[in-house]
């Protein structure tokens, strides 16, 4: 086994380094700029008068089709150089417990320095990786949670202005909530009932109480469970909505009205279904888009910069996203395939490198690695830029591990009892 661990870490190297840099828009040879040539061509390709694959890298979003956007993003290459980059270094491993299928960053011993959680879904807990200060991570410590913990998220949920963790609990259908002291250790958890195969959690004030209560996806169960927060990291359940079985929860405002709303991922019906948020807390109705593969995870942001919120929602049973976007009032275009990696789960809507766009990032479960695609800002994304991790990562999170102005990729690797850590760089 070790042997094997080796051979694959040795490709890795390869892997990231040649996949680091994004090529040009319509950069035909992949130098790194675009030659007026390479523009005469592009502009042949869009007419018609010439094929596509005499210059695949025109076509960003992979459609089989060159938009105006990408012929404009060509000029603009030709122009003005190459848009926008990403890069991160090999990656480095830290152990955890057995298969670590969640990951979260958030400073948990108030030093200023992100640390790292992962829930460990066979030996049952956390590890705890605190930063040592100097953006390295040390030796794990751990906790143990409920069975098969499958999601995390960090929140001050008793009011205390320390984080704490909640995971949700696929084999005991709960939450597992530790409570932080300020110091990056937790007191024991406390439990409380969510519903069957609980998958993902996400932590938000839902009712307008102005305390932080948690969102539970749960597919064995009609709708999405609700543990309300009382202030004290004690929770009251409720069930909001029905006829659904949420694997993921997303909130944000989808309808325009500036009140958030409620999106759920639903991989057993292949579709989404939003519940309308309510002035003073809540949610009511529901609209289900019916799509042709199954989402097993959904995320909102304005990727095309018209001030209205779109969707992206990954196939986990293939290797592409969903991009839905947003037309106003709630209603959303018909959606656009991008491809990433084998077996994405979850999918991401973050600016990546930082230049105020955002991006699409995936974990690849069944391809090994990560994904990457750098949005353009007009709601089409450059090519998959993949970053190989190890075997099965299944969750991927996002931060500055070492306050160097550069986001790292933190991925759980469900099979190699490890995280890896991918270092932003120049």
């Amino acid at each position: 086994m070790r042997i094997a661990i080796s051979i694959a870490r040795a490709a890795i190297v390869v892997s990231a380094t040649a996949a680091a840099t994004l090529a040009c828009p319509g950069d035909c040879n992949r130098d790194g700029r675009v030659a007026i040539a390479e523009l005469v061509r592009g502009v042949r390709i869009a007419l018609g008068e010439a094929a596509l694959d005499s210059c695949a890298a025109l076509d960003a979003d992979t459609s089989g089709v060159v938009s105006i956007a990408e012929l404009t993003a060509a000029v603009g290459a030709a122009l003005e150089g190459c848009g926008a980059t990403v890069a991160f270094a090999q990656p480095t491993f830290q152990a955890t417990g057995n298969s670590p299928r969640s990951v979260a960053v958030g400073d948990l011993d108030g030093d200023g320095w992100p640390d790292v959680v992962a829930g460990n879904h066979i030996s049952h807990d956390v590890s705890v990786l605190l930063n040592d200060g100097r953006g390295t991570l040390l030796e794990e410590t751990r906790a143990a949670v409920g069975r098969v913990p499958l999601g995390i998220a960090l929140a001050d949920l008793d009011g205390d202005g320390n984080l704490d963790i909640a995971t949700a609990n696929g084999g005991t259908d709960d939450v597992s909530v530790l409570l932080g002291r300020g110091d990056g250790t937790f007191a024991a958890e406390r439990r409380f009932a969510a519903g069957e195969e609980a998958r993902s959690v996400l932590a938000r004030d839902v009712d307008g109480s102005g305390t932080v209560d948690l969102l539970v996806a749960a597919p064995q169960s009609s709708g999405v469970i609700a543990l309300l927060g009382r202030g004290d990291g004690n929770f009251d359940r409720v069930v909001i909505g029905s006829g659904f079985q949420p694997w993921w929860v997303a909130t944000g405002d989808v309808s325009g009205d500036g009140i958030d709303d409620l999106v759920t991922a639903n991989a057993d019906s292949s579709d989404l279904v939003i519940l309308h948020g309510l002035d003073g807390g809540g949610f009511a109705g529901g609209r289900r888009i019916v799509l042709s593969e199954a989402a097993f995870s959904v995320a909102i942001g304005d990727l095309d910069g018209d001030g209205r919120a779109d969707l992206l929602t990954g196939n986990g049973r293939d290797g592409s996203v969903w991009v839905l976007n947003g037309t106003g009032n709630g209603a959303f275009a018909a959606p656009q395939r991008l491809a990433v990696g084998d077996g994405p789960f979850p999918v991401h809507a973050i600016d990546v490198n930082r230049d105020l766009i955002p991006d699409l990032a995936t974990a690849n479960e069944f391809s090994g690695d990560v994904s990457v695609r750098l949005g353009t800002g007009s709601g089409s994304f450059g090519p998959d830029l993949r970053f190989a991790v190890g075997e099965s990562p299944f969750a991927l999170a996002f931060g500055d591990i070492d306050r160097d102005q550069k986001t790292d990729l933190i991925v759980a690797l469900g099979r190699s009892d490890e995280i890896a850590v991918l270092r932003g760089r120049d």
